[in-house]
């Protein structure tokens, strides 16, 4: 009996044992559920913080986004405001220029300025960069680009000038490469300059070989060269015919899909070969030659081409009634409302060479009357046809020479408006003041150019 009884004892106890660690387990079951409960409510509840946070850090990221694409488009908008809306018209040059974008803000720009000397000035640069700071200091160029190159004709001067002036003002690494060309268009010389850009590319038509256009010179608007900055001056005598292709570095920096570089050589075999053609076939013919090229390739920056055509100053002087000595400027308009700002320039000449008011308002009145004819009847009031006027003052003399494009006119039969017949007749008058007020008045033989000139008497 006892002995079972001890069994019993011990089997109670041993089921005891087995409750207590069964508690245990339990509770430590619960505590650990509770645990994990608690852990997947922390998951949750920072899963939700995580979730607002990127939801908030996307919003942030799509505003920014927005606030990049708006300055893109302003940038893009300064940009194309810099870039002449149309080519000047020019005596005795073609132009014709293509700007291709890349999908993005670049600072490539390029203008043609006729400066108060009358000559053209060929101006392409490229800013580092994107964006707006590259827009903002291209804006920055352009204005003294125009300031200096109406003090001086020296490309070399206007690049120490302005180099100097955005030193001063610009704070960042950026800087800017340049090449300006300086045309005289009665010489056909081109006084040039480089500021670290590309060297344009010039076809002798003579020839058709294709030469570059080098000098040294170092970029403009890094402070830190500011101190050994230098440019060079050089001359090239351009032939009728010769063209000059001006370019960014986004033309020969473009890749194929084998990775291979378009380059410098590649761009003057197409140029030997369309050198012949007019300005506008040239810079078609190379942006397709480029374009097949890429092989579908996207551009990795922006370029411009521009295009000059020089033509024969010769015969055109030969035609304006002036000896090839006398070398006298020229002016190019085709519209009435272009006849007070070309006259501007001759009379001021006047004014400086000290010639008195009263013939000065005298020349005024003549030099009206010649554009007016030469652009309503000789050239029918076609915006298309170009007069030119040759000019040159000197202390002893002030002449002027206005050619048109028209067929021109018998002016031996414009009749005499001081007879009592031709009173009421409306031609005649204009001719009779010139004749009156000039010294001199010529005409060629097919009556579409009119010569004055009106002596200095002191």
């Amino acid at each position: 009996m006892k002995k079972n009884s001890e069994n019993i004892q011990l089997s109670l106890s041993r089921n005891e044992n087995r409750r207590v660690r069964l508690q245990r387990l339990c509770s430590a079951y619960r505590l650990k559920c509770k645990e994990l409960l608690y852990a997947q409510k922390e998951i949750e509840r920072r899963n939700l913080e995580l979730s607002a946070a990127l939801c908030e850090a996307q919003s942030r990221l799509s505003q920014i986004n927005s606030e990049i694409e708006e300055e893109l488009v302003t940038a893009r908008k300064i940009q194309e405001g810099l870039l002449p809306k149309e080519l000047p018209e020019m005596f005795n040059l073609k132009s014709a220029a293509v700007y291709i974008p890349a999908g993005k803000v670049g600072g490539d720009l390029y203008d043609i300025i006729i400066t108060p000397r009358r000559k053209i000035a060929v101006l392409i640069y490229d800013v580092s960069g994107h964006g707006v700071p590259a827009a903002l200091i291209g804006a920055m160029a352009k204005m003294l680009f125009a300031h200096y190159l109406e003090k001086t004709d020296s490309p070399s001067d206007v690049f120490h000038h302005v180099n100097k002036d955005l030193c001063r003002f610009i704070r960042t690494d950026q800087y800017l490469t340049a090449f300006l060309g300086i045309i005289d268009p009665v010489t056909n010389v081109m006084s040039y300059s480089r500021a670290g850009h590309v060297p344009p590319l010039l076809y002798r038509y003579g020839s058709g070989n294709v030469t570059r256009l080098d000098s040294k010179g170092f970029f403009i608007g890094h402070s830190a060269l500011l101190s050994i900055a230098d440019y060079s001056g050089e001359t090239v005598h351009l032939e009728p015919g010769d063209k000059l292709l001006f370019y960014t570095d986004g033309l020969t920096e473009g890749y194929n899909g084998r990775g291979m570089l378009y380059g410098v050589e590649r761009l003057k075999t197409v140029f030997a070969e369309c050198g012949g053609s007019d300005a506008r076939s040239v810079i078609d013919r190379v942006v397709e030659h480029q374009t097949a090229f890429r092989e579908g390739t996207p551009l990795r920056d922006d370029f411009t081409v521009l295009c000059i055509e020089v033509g024969d100053s010769e015969q055109l002087l030969s035609e304006s009634g002036f000896s090839p000595g006398e070398e006298p400027s020229i002016l190019v308009l085709n519209r009435l409302e272009d006849i007070e700002e070309v006259s501007s320039v001759f009379l001021r000449e006047m004014d400086r060479h000290g010639f008195p008011d009263q013939s000065i308002k005298q020349f005024k009145i003549c030099i009206f009357e010649m554009l007016t004819n030469a652009i309503i009847h000789g050239n029918g009031g076609d915006p298309r046809k170009k007069v030119l006027l040759f000019y040159k003052v000197t202390d002893n003399e002030a002449a002027v020479s206005v050619v048109d494009e028209g067929k021109g006119f018998d002016f031996g039969s414009v009749p005499d408006p001081l007879l009592p017949e031709n009173l009421i007749r409306d031609h005649g008058r204009g001719l009779f003041i010139i004749r009156h007020y000039l010294d001199e008045v010529t005409f060629n033989e097919t009556g579409n150019r009119i010569m004055g000139r009106k002596f200095h008497r002191r």
